[in-house]
């Protein structure tokens, strides 16, 4: 009897158990239906340029800016699609994203906000497609659900910042650029510091820049072409690109290696690099001295510099040497020039053999022995008499000499024809007589001829 009391109160129990489950379950059901389903948002922006967003510079870093919500948490790493926009460089150089938690209409949102770089490479107006964004986030019911989000299309454009600047220059933009360089030659190895032929000079140049990029920093050291004093060898360029405390920098070093060919001073030049100060809206320069170091000659070098030049005057000295000799080997059975003989005269300071040899001269080339007629000049007039009766000296002599030659070599009618022939000047009205009494052109020649016949008569009455 006590065994079937208590078989009959488990029974009930149980029975009580399943009914109190029955109706608790739909509750339960009715509740998670309730429950609202995870919110998830996705918006997209540039950086504000400014200034009643005026165009972005070339080469200027564009920061676009993705930033997803929700009101749950996110379960997963979210990925973002990759896209093309022709003209633009776009790189991805953050990899994790800024995490942050703000109050909404009293709940809790979660957000992660990721960086894109963009740097335009050209002129003109660009448009950001739509961007697909897959993230997990998990639901009320302890789920997690992967969506795929888009952005929405945005344009901007770029221009060149400066008329001076050229797509592909030697310049970029940056909103804070530094160069430096340093300076290592094998000389300071040595014991008296001289650079000689054959040393190497190493030039290391850096450019540290914030908001650039590294490829958009241009080589540093210019090529040296067609310069025999040093052989330029670059070293391959050294980019770096980081990001610290969410500052993107960038750097490159350029490093030449200068081998010494020649001796004698060698300058290497300055060194200037222009850039866009993205946060003044200003070009600037900056500049890097150079130097000028003198290189000491070896043997060898030396020969290699100035053979060519010494073997060059020695060949004219020993072709003048030839010349000489062939000279005097010609006049050493023959009679030597007048204008010789006249010049040795005055260097032994035989003054009677000078004025032998200058009558000797007028009549071989006028054919009379009187100097007071080879001109009518003043001048002409008052020197020769000093010649003929004072005492002379070398510098007499030698003027003498010269003025002679220039009355004598050239008869003064002939020299003004052969000179108007040489320019091109032609009388207007030829045969004319001039102011002077002379006649002009080609009839100066005949009262030339016609002066000196009775000269000649005259003089051979006198010989004879």
């Amino acid at each position: 009897m006590r065994t079937n009391y208590r078989t009959q109160i488990a029974i009930t129990l149980l029975l009580g158990t399943m009914l109190l489950g029955a109706m608790l379950l739909p509750a339960t059901a009715a509740a998670q239906e309730r429950a609202p389903a995870a919110q998830v948002t996705l918006k997209s922006w540039l950086k504000d340029q400014g200034e009643n967003n005026a165009p972005y510079a070339v080469n200027q870093q564009i920061t676009l800016y993705l930033e997803l919500a929700t009101n749950r948490w996110f379960t997963a790493g979210t990925r973002i699609g990759q896209f093309e926009l022709p003209g633009v460089m776009v790189k991805q150089r953050s990899t994790l994203a800024t995490n942050f938690t703000q109050r909404q209409d009293g709940e809790t949102w979660s957000h992660q906000r990721w960086e894109l770089t963009l740097y335009p490479q050209q002129s003109g107006q660009f448009e950001i497609p739509a961007i697909a964004v897959r993230v997990t986030v998990a639901q009320p019911d302890g789920r997690s659900q992967p969506l795929t989000l888009t952005t929405r299309p945005q344009r901007f454009a770029a221009a060149l910042p400066d008329p001076t600047l050229t797509v592909g220059g030697r310049w970029l933009s940056a909103s804070s650029l530094t160069l430096s360089q340093q300076w290592q030659n094998s000389a300071d190895d040595q014991a008296d510091g001289e650079l000689r032929v054959g040393d190497a000079i190493t030039r290391t140049v850096t450019a540290s820049g914030q908001d650039t990029l590294s490829v958009l920093i241009p080589p540093l050291i210019p090529a040296i072409d067609n310069d025999e004093r040093v052989q330029a060898y670059p070293a391959q360029a050294r980019l770096d690109d980081t990001q610290e405390r969410g500052e993107y920098l960038s750097s490159r070093e350029d490093q030449t290696t200068y081998i010494v060919q020649r001796g004698g001073e060698l300058t290497l030049p300055a060194l200037e690099l222009r850039w866009w100060n993205s946060q003044t809206r200003q070009l600037e320069t900056l500049t890097l001295p150079g130097q000028i170091m003198r290189v000491r000659h070896t043997p060898a070098s030396w020969l290699v510099a100035y053979g060519p030049g010494l073997a060059a005057v020695a060949g004219a000295l020993a072709l003048l040497v030839l010349m000489l000799l062939a000279i005097a080997r010609y006049y050493r059975h023959r009679p030597r020039p007048l204008g010789w003989q006249y010049g040795a005269a005055i260097w032994r300071q035989q003054w009677g053999t000078v004025r032998g040899l200058a009558y000797r001269y007028l009549r071989a080339r006028r054919g009379v022995l009187e100097l007071g007629r080879v001109s009518r000049d003043p001048a002409w007039q008052q020197q020769q008499a000093a010649f003929q009766q004072g005492t002379l000296d070398r510098a007499d002599s030698l003027k003498m000499g010269w003025r002679l030659l220039a009355h004598l070599q050239l008869p003064k009618g002939v020299r003004g024809a052969r000179l108007r022939r040489y320019i091109g000047w032609r009388a207007a009205l030829p045969g004319l007589a001039t102011p002077d009494g002379s006649t002009t052109t080609s009839d100066h020649s005949a009262c030339h001829a016609s002066a000196n016949s009775p000269t000649t008569s005259n003089s051979g009455k006198k010989e004879g």
